[in-house]
Protein backbone atom coordinates (compact mmCIF):
# COMPACT_ATOMS: atom_id res chain seq x y z
CA UNK A 1 0.00 0.00 0.00
CA UNK A 2 3.01 2.51 0.80
CA UNK A 3 4.87 1.80 -2.58
CA UNK A 4 1.41 2.45 -4.44
CA UNK A 5 1.43 5.71 -2.29
CA UNK A 6 4.69 6.69 -3.48
CA UNK A 7 3.54 5.73 -7.43
CA UNK A 8 0.65 8.04 -7.01
CA UNK A 9 3.18 10.88 -5.66
CA UNK A 10 5.29 10.74 -8.47
CA UNK A 11 2.54 10.82 -11.12
CA UNK A 12 1.30 14.23 -9.11
CA UNK A 13 5.18 15.55 -9.23
CA UNK A 14 4.97 14.48 -12.79
CA UNK A 15 1.57 16.70 -13.69
CA UNK A 16 2.69 19.45 -12.02
CA UNK A 17 6.10 19.99 -13.56
CA UNK A 18 4.00 19.20 -17.09
CA UNK A 19 1.49 22.18 -15.53
CA UNK A 20 4.74 24.47 -14.85
CA UNK A 21 6.70 23.21 -18.32
CA UNK A 22 3.59 24.03 -20.49
CA UNK A 23 2.43 26.88 -18.12
CA UNK A 24 -0.88 25.46 -18.04
CA UNK A 25 -2.14 27.10 -15.22
CA UNK A 26 0.55 25.73 -12.89
CA UNK A 27 -0.55 28.37 -9.57
CA UNK A 28 -4.12 26.62 -9.72
CA UNK A 29 -2.50 22.84 -10.09
CA UNK A 30 -0.33 23.50 -7.33
CA UNK A 31 -2.92 25.69 -5.01
CA UNK A 32 -5.45 22.90 -5.16
CA UNK A 33 -3.72 19.46 -5.50
CA UNK A 34 -2.45 17.88 -2.27
CA UNK A 35 -0.91 15.32 -3.67
CA UNK A 36 2.84 16.20 -4.73
CA UNK A 37 5.72 16.22 -2.80
CA UNK A 38 6.02 20.64 -1.83
CA UNK A 39 9.73 19.99 -1.42
CA UNK A 40 10.24 18.30 -4.90
CA UNK A 41 8.24 20.44 -7.26
CA UNK A 42 9.22 23.53 -5.16
CA UNK A 43 12.69 22.77 -5.84
CA UNK A 44 11.71 22.01 -9.63
CA UNK A 45 10.41 25.14 -9.42
CA UNK A 46 13.04 27.43 -8.15
CA UNK A 47 14.79 28.51 -11.54
CA UNK A 48 11.99 28.04 -13.69
CA UNK A 49 9.60 30.30 -11.69
CA UNK A 50 10.21 31.50 -7.82
CA UNK A 51 6.84 32.30 -7.60
CA UNK A 52 5.22 29.01 -8.29
CA UNK A 53 8.23 27.79 -5.89
CA UNK A 54 6.79 29.91 -3.11
CA UNK A 55 3.46 28.38 -3.83
CA UNK A 56 4.98 25.01 -3.69
CA UNK A 57 6.50 25.45 -0.27
CA UNK A 58 4.08 27.92 1.09
CA UNK A 59 1.46 24.69 0.13
CA UNK A 60 3.54 22.30 2.45
CA UNK A 61 5.02 24.61 4.86
CA UNK A 62 8.61 24.08 3.81
CA UNK A 63 9.68 27.18 5.89
CA UNK A 64 13.34 27.30 5.46
CA UNK A 65 12.73 26.53 1.36
CA UNK A 66 10.18 29.34 1.60
CA UNK A 67 12.23 31.84 3.13
CA UNK A 68 15.68 30.87 1.16
CA UNK A 69 13.52 31.47 -2.33
CA UNK A 70 12.22 34.51 -1.32
CA UNK A 71 15.32 36.45 0.38
CA UNK A 72 16.96 34.82 -3.18
CA UNK A 73 14.56 36.51 -5.05
CA UNK A 74 13.42 39.34 -2.90
CA UNK A 75 9.82 38.56 -2.37
CA UNK A 76 10.12 40.02 0.89
CA UNK A 77 5.87 41.22 0.59
CA UNK A 78 5.08 37.60 -0.11
CA UNK A 79 7.49 36.16 2.68
CA UNK A 80 6.08 38.54 5.22
CA UNK A 81 2.16 37.19 4.34
CA UNK A 82 3.55 34.24 4.53
CA UNK A 83 5.60 34.28 8.05
CA UNK A 84 1.61 36.25 9.22
CA UNK A 85 -0.16 33.46 8.36
CA UNK A 86 2.11 31.01 9.83
CA UNK A 87 2.30 32.43 13.15
CA UNK A 88 5.27 30.35 14.11
CA UNK A 89 7.60 31.44 16.80
CA UNK A 90 10.96 29.60 15.91
CA UNK A 91 10.23 30.44 12.18
CA UNK A 92 9.66 33.99 13.21
CA UNK A 93 12.71 33.71 15.57
CA UNK A 94 14.71 32.47 12.16
CA UNK A 95 13.58 35.16 10.16
CA UNK A 96 14.17 38.44 12.96
CA UNK A 97 17.92 36.77 13.56
CA UNK A 98 20.59 39.63 14.04
CA UNK A 99 22.87 37.10 11.50
CA UNK A 100 19.62 37.21 8.18
CA UNK A 101 20.67 40.41 6.07
CA UNK A 102 17.23 40.01 4.75
CA UNK A 103 15.80 41.14 8.36
CA UNK A 104 15.04 45.02 7.58
CA UNK A 105 13.24 44.34 4.40
CA UNK A 106 11.50 41.75 5.83
CA UNK A 107 10.53 43.66 8.30
CA UNK A 108 9.62 46.67 6.48
CA UNK A 109 7.34 44.35 4.48
CA UNK A 110 5.41 42.70 7.69
CA UNK A 111 4.97 46.12 9.00
CA UNK A 112 3.64 47.43 5.92
CA UNK A 113 1.27 44.13 5.68
CA UNK A 114 0.32 43.46 8.59
CA UNK A 115 -0.35 47.41 9.18
CA UNK A 116 -1.84 48.91 5.98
Amino acid sequence: MLSAGMEQQAVYNALAKIYIDSNNNPEKFLKENDKYDSLSVGKYCEKRDPNLAYIAYSKGQNDLELVNITNENSMYRAQARYLLERSDRELWDFVLSENNIHRRSVIDQVTSTAVP
